[in-house]
């Protein structure tokens, strides 16, 4: 699995922007990334708005879902906060 710091602002903005493709579609667009390493980040996406475990994101990464200017769809349940 890729080390969580490893992930730019970038490819994490693109991960929340794509809710809607499947994990393993990531391959073709962040290819830096496997399948589980984008897994772990959809769970820890999830976990933030759930109330559950988010020591698997970044402080970059949680900065970006606490801010009030990003709306994000989560890429498991699909309910926009």
């Amino acid at each position: 699995m890729t080390d969580k710091s490893e992930w730019s602002e970038g490819e994490f903005v693109l991960l929340l922007s794509r809710s809607d493709l499947p994990d393993t579609g990531f391959g073709e667009i962040i290819p830096e990334r496997d399948k589980e390493a984008i897994v772990v980040v959809r769970s820890g996406v999830h976990n933030f708005h759930t109330g559950g475990d988010t020591s698997m994101l970044s402080e970059m990464m949680l900065s970006l879902l606490g801010s009030k200017d990003t709306l994000v769809t989560c890429p498991i349940c699909k309910v926009s906060f």
